[in-house]
């Protein structure tokens, strides 16, 4: 969707998630541990970014600390 595109991808493992709809999925179906803080916070900001109630980089924001509370490797 558009309106929840990030200002600027985020890559993971070689993939470049531009938008909230795509940061939300891999979270859900690729995510190495489907628990923690930042994981359920970052799920909620997507939903919200994808809803049009949130800015999109505050889901990309969000993704960014998941992805480092579940020690996964990416590129800003």
């Amino acid at each position: 969707m558009e309106h929840a595109k990030f200002s600027q991808p985020v890559e993971v493992n070689g993939l470049a998630i531009a938008d909230a709809d795509q940061a939300a999925s891999f979270l859900l179906e690729y995510w190495p541990v489907a628990e923690g803080e930042y994981y359920e916070q970052a799920k909620l900001a997507c939903v919200e970014a994808i809803a049009g109630k949130r800015d999109p980089d505050d889901a990309r924001a969000a993704f960014v600390f998941a992805a480092d509370e579940a020690g996964v490797v990416i590129s800003v």
